[in-house]
């Protein structure tokens, strides 16, 4: 699907493939898109889903770009694509507990990166948006966090420790987590002290952001971003604003 969101984007950008040293000196593949501004920004650790890195994550990541974000998109898969559910399973399932340690390591980039202000979010979708709670609820330097359609159960019992403010979006018609889940996620987080919301979007299932969508479920994609950059917005130092240039 198109991702676009006319009333954010102002910066063009530059793209490519990094490498992100990793601890013990390992290296994690990423996706990397910042604004060629020049200036210090807010970053974006985007987290992919169980498909892996694909080109919608790729456009998600030049989006926050574009709209004055420095993104790094930590690649869990090593490249792999899954094609199938049970596929997507297998890779998940591989994973295991090494999904948060490369989270980690993009996040712990993105704080001291020297094109960056230290103010960094996490961003997930499914798979990502579960690692993006994790990163909630133990780094005590990370400013906020966004998961769409994320998976809550190995964080409940937790929620009231988050140290960032937390967006969670979900399908009203969700089939892999059931509503009980959302509403003890929901509880939890009205239960801490900070401003969390959990919001509900009609028309859409799992996934937000696919190919096939149709315009209706395009157009609550738009609106979810939209809150995502509103939500950013509040709880990061912001982009600076570009001035208008005279043209002669």
């Amino acid at each position: 699907m198109p991702i676009y969101d006319p009333e954010h984007v102002e910066y063009g950008i530059t793209t490519g493939s990094i490498q992100v040293v990793m601890e013990g000196g390992r290296s994690l593949p990423a996706y990397w898109a910042h604004p060629v501004s020049g200036r210090r920004l807010p970053a974006v650790a985007l987290i992919h889903d169980w498909w892996g890195i694909t080109p919608i994550i790729r456009r998600m990541a030049n989006l926050f770009a574009q709209t004055g974000y420095y993104v790094i998109a930590p690649d869990l898969f090593d490249g792999q694509i899954a094609a199938t559910p049970l596929e997507a399973m297998e890779r998940v399932r591989a994973l295991g507990e090494e999904g948060f340690a490369r989270v980690n390591a993009a996040l712990s980039v993105l704080e001291t990166h020297h094109n960056t202000n230290g103010d960094v979010a996490a961003v997930g979708i499914g798979l990502g948006g579960g690692l993006a709670f994790e990163a909630a609820i133990t780094r005590p330097d990370l400013e906020a966090a966004v998961a769409y359609g994320g998976f809550p159960q190995r964080c409940l019992g937790r929620f009231g420790q988050a140290q960032a403010p937390i967006l969670a979006f979900y399908g009203a018609d969700e089939p892999y987590i059931p509503r009980a889940i959302i509403d003890r996620l929901r509880a939890e987080l009205a239960a801490g002290p900070l401003a969390h919301e959990v919001v509900i979007l009609a028309g859409v299932g799992h996934e937000f952001f696919t190919e096939d969508a149709s315009e209706a479920q395009r157009q609550v994609g738009r609106q979810a971003l939209a809150r995502t950059f509103n939500f950013l917005e509040a709880h990061l130092q912001p982009p600076a604003r570009l001035e208008p240039r005279m043209v002669y």
